[in-house]
Order: structure tokens, then sequence, then C-alpha cells
């Protein structure tokens, strides 16, 4: 399989990897050969798709970190837990409900964290572009999965990791008591922006009220916007008054930022992460991501510097940087035969880089 952009396919191409909605129910299954109308209807859903390429053809599987059906059930937790905590009422109905939809979370994402604890595969980051679901609780369930990466990288013991990957899912709630115009605007004033910087302090106050969550987890809404060299608020802490969990969260939901609302690729996103270095990030979080996530997802295609141009097939554990590419043009610029594809393995030829990396498929090539 390969990845392509969605602004790249043609009708014809077929699908590697089934494509779901929002609710899990399956829009188009494996084997689909493209028309012009399943192309239009998928173009606002996701911003590149896996598509079946001789070029690949011995990749038959890419595991996903999460199942979509846990996926979708998580997020509409996440909704039904958020509503609660923003309502305000405080009669039984109201608390009996919210300690259902807590219990809910709680029992989902126990089941999240074990999916991941038993993979033992590199986080796979494009497998998060598939499906386009509400913003925030989307962002929420991402920053949290790539906190678990980091945690889990780091070291951190399993009950805390619940800990940490619930306060990613809640570190943005506060912006719920914020105005949806606020929320949606471009270019703030200045008294807007310290109007959307309140939702660190608001939703530390909702949080910490809640029995059910542990007090750290309002800690982790109240700092994640703290910067190690202390430019960050709400108390411009410096990198040592920071807890740990916050400086995870931070890194976490930046590189979701990047790659969903830049559309960047996961190594052009790293690459942004590391140039915050010592003024916003800790430099110990981004190589603990950058050990735990698969930079140069399997079938995205990649330029070499020697000049050959490949697809990744494979990554290797340790150094996810120097993935296993199949090339299929040479050094020449000539799109090679089928039987001529062959494959360089980064690691053991230290001196070859990846200069290039897109989802774009070229369609000229031989596929």
């Amino acid at each position: 399989m390969r990845l392509v952009s969605i602004n790249n396919c043609e009708v014809g191409m077929v699908l590697a990897k089934p494509i779901f909605d929002e609710d899990a129910r399956l829009l188009l299954n494996v084997g689909t050969k493209l028309t012009e109308s399943h192309i239009n209807r998928i173009k606002k859903r996701i911003p590149f798709i896996y598509i079946k390429s001789e070029i690949t053809d011995h990749i038959t599987q890419m595991n996903d970190d999460i199942p979509y059906e846990l996926r979708t059930k998580t997020i509409s937790t996440i909704s039904n837990v958020f509503t609660t905590i923003t309502n305000e009422h405080t009669n039984k109905i109201v608390i009996s409900s919210r300690l259902k939809n807590f219990w809910n979370l709680k029992d989902t994402f126990a089941k999240i964290v074990q999916e991941l604890n038993s993979s033992h595969n590199l986080l796979n980051l494009i497998s998060h572009l598939q499906i386009n679901y509400d913003d925030m609780f989307d962002h929420s369930l991402n920053t949290s999965l790539y906190s678990l990466s980091i945690g889990r990288s780091l070291g951190i013991p399993e009950k805390s990791l619940h800990i940490l990957g619930l306060g990613a899912l809640f570190h943005d709630i506060g912006k719920l008591k914020l105005p949806n115009s606020l929320l949606n605007k471009q270019n703030l004033t200045n008294e807007e922006k310290q109007l959307m910087r309140s939702h660190t302090e608001i939703g530390f106050e909702m949080l910490r009220k809640e029995s059910e969550l542990h007090l750290l987890i309002a800690h982790c809404a109240y700092q994640h916007h703290e910067r190690v060299n202390g430019s960050g608020y709400p108390r411009g802490l410096h990198t040592n008054d920071i807890h740990q969990f916050a400086k995870i969260i931070a890194v976490a939901e930046k590189f979701d930022q990047l790659i969903r609302q830049k559309a960047m690729l996961p190594h052009e996103a790293i690459e942004v992460l590391y140039g915050y270095c010592y003024i916003r990030y800790d430099i110990e979080i981004i190589e603990a991501f950058k050990s735990a996530v698969a930079i140069f997802p399997i079938g995205v295609t990649v330029t070499l510097s020697t000049g050959e141009r490949g697809v990744v097939v494979g990554y290797n554990q340790k150094y996810p940087q120097r993935p296993k590419v199949r090339i299929y043009m040479d050094k020449e610029g000539r799109k090679l035969s089928i039987s001529n594809f062959y494959e360089i393995d980064l690691l053991k030829q230290l001196s070859t880089m990846i200069v290039e990396c897109d989802a774009i498929i070229e369609t000229k090539a031989t596929v």
C-alpha cells in the first residue's frame, strides 16, 4: 500500500485500507476502485488515504494503534463527559449522569492504554488523520495518544500513565466556557488573547472540583501552556517548576496542531518542535517522542540525498528516523520496472539521508 494525498487521488486508484465515518461505519472498503463520486465524497473527511501499489505489494496490513470502533467510542465518551462537567446544575439526575460518564471514560481509556501497551509497533501518526471528528474532541484524544507514547518512552509506570492520558484528554476543557466566536477567530486582539489564555485557569477550577478525577489532572490543564524558559502562562513558571506531565502535554498538543491544522507531515512537525527546544519545550521529552513514533510512516514517498526516490516500507524500532525504503526511481531519475525495485536500509547506509518527504503518488510511475 502507498500513502497518497487526497488532493492527488485519481479515478481508478484502488483502496488498500478501509475508510470509516465519524461513527465507525464503513464508507469504502478495501479493494474499492475510486470513482469521481468517491473522491468528492471523502475529500472533506480525510487528508490522506492508502492505495494499492505494486511498489509496496508485500505490505498487506498496517497496524493502527487503536481500532476505529474504540477510537469513536472514546470520542463519544469524551463528548459526554465534557458536557456533564460544563453543566452547572447540581440536581441528582445530572450528578448521576456525570458519575456514569466518568466511569465509562475510565473504562474506555483503560482499554486504550492496554492497546498501546500491548503493541510492539511505533505510534503510527498518519492513522490519526484518517477521520475528521469534532475538532476539540479529536484534538484531545490525539494529544492523549501522543502523551501516552512519550510517557511510555520515558518509562512512566502504567498507573501514572492513566493520569497523564486523562490529563491530556482534559487539557483544553476550559475552552468550552469561552465564546465559540473567540475559539474560531484567527487574529485576536490583546484583550481577546488574555481571555483565551484564561482557559487554563478555568479548566483547573472545573477539574479540581471533580472528586472522580486525580488532582494532577487539573494541574495538567493549568500548566500545559507554561514554557521551560518562563515565557508561558498563567504563572510564568520555569522548567523545574513545571510538572513533567504538563511538559509532555505541551509537546503533544503542539505536534497535533502542526499535523492537523498546518497539514505538516510528522517529520516536518518534529523539526518545528526541535526549533523550540530550551525555549518552549524540554529536549528530553521531544527526544522521547521522536523515539516512540514512526516519523516517516510506512507508505510515504521520500527522496534520498542520492537522488533516488522510493517508498518507506519499514522502520527500525530504535532509530525510526532511519527507515527502510523501496526504490522505484534511480539516481538518474529513471523509473524502474517492478522486477528491478530494490530496498535501502538507511540504518546500514548512514551516509544516505532523506531530503524530501511527501504523501503524493506519482501517477506516471510504475505502480
